[in-house]
């Protein structure tokens, strides 16, 4: 028996990751005020319930926003679809979620430090993300150029 990788089958893998992961994203919605009660329990520090509640509720936003267009994203590109304006907008959005949760951790970071840790990277990951998108932006107009050369 051969078990070849294929592109393809990153592919796939990388779709019913990106599912699963919303899906249990969207769950998450349901137990934030289980997950926040827990944390003060065990924290020994001062509650943040409330806040934290907010933060995470905001931030659970971001990340299944982040996810459907990163569904999108690789829907796309299993259809052969590379450089096209719908998969920049969709990495566009992706990076602003990004910068989102950085923003989120950020405010969370006045009660827990450690939150600026994660804004930190957020913030990261989103430029990195604009500069794929400029790159991705760059790369559809030069399609769309050569398309129309004769």
């Amino acid at each position: 028996m051969n078990l070849k990788w294929t592109s393809a089958n990153s592919l796939r893998l990388s779709r019913i990751l990106t599912i699963a992961v919303l899906v249990l994203a969207v769950g998450i919605l349901f137990l934030i005020p289980v997950i926040t009660q827990w944390y003060d329990d065990v924290s020994g520090r001062e509650p943040i319930m409330p806040v934290l509640t907010v933060c995470l509720y905001i931030s659970d936003i971001f990340a299944v926003l982040a996810l459907w267009e990163l569904n999108t994203l690789l829907a796309n590109i299993s259809k052969q679809e590379l450089f096209t304006e719908r998969n920049t907008k969709c990495v566009r959005v992706i990076s602003w979620c990004c910068f989102g949760l950085a923003a989120v951790f950020a405010v969370l970071s006045f009660w827990r430090l450690l939150a600026l840790l994660v804004a930190v990277i957020a913030a990261f990951v989103g430029l990195i993300l604009r500069v794929v998108k400029n790159m991705l932006a760059t790369a559809t107009e030069l399609r769309e150029e050569n398309d129309y050369t004769i």
